[in-house]
């Protein structure tokens, strides 16, 4: 398997000063690891499995589950993360994760996307919304110069 390296320092600091500016709890359990992590809104809360068996860095499912709290979804009461989301609010979800993560990038280096997705061992299902947000990055940086 190839190996993609990238540098997550930055948007790890970014979604902490989020947490930060939220006051949102993050919990640490473990338990099964077919349980995925959740939001829980009403209580401004995500329980993180330090267990969970995914591919998917805990660093993406975590700016995921902050748009869960910072959003004020209320469609339900809980939301548990999935990276094969069909439904609207799970998929902007990924898309705030990933936005998250373009913001963290240093201005002088935007990396492939490609080796993005593999840093974070996201599933080529979520490449159509991440192309998505580069284009639009790509966009704005073209109109900016």
């Amino acid at each position: 398997m190839i190996e993609y390296e990238y540098d997550l320092t930055p948007y790890q600091n970014r979604v902490e000063d989020i947490i930060s500016n939220y006051q949102i709890k993050v919990k640490h359990v473990e338990v099964d690891p077919s349980d995925p992590p959740f939001a829980y809104p009403t209580k401004n809360t995500i329980i993180m499995n330090d267990m969970y068996n995914s591919n998917v860095s805990s660093i993406f499912i975590l700016a995921h589950e902050i748009y869960h709290i910072i959003n004020d979804s209320n469609d339900q009461q809980i939301y548990a993360f999935s990276p094969l989301a069909k439904i609207t609010e799970e998929k902007n979800a990924h898309k705030f994760a990933i936005r998250l993560l373009i913001e963290s990038f240093d201005e002088d280096y935007v990396p492939n996307y490609i080796a993005v997705m593999y840093a974070l061992g996201l599933p080529l299902s979520m490449e159509y919304l991440i192309k998505q947000e580069w284009i639009e990055l790509h966009n704005r940086v073209t109109l900016n110069t």
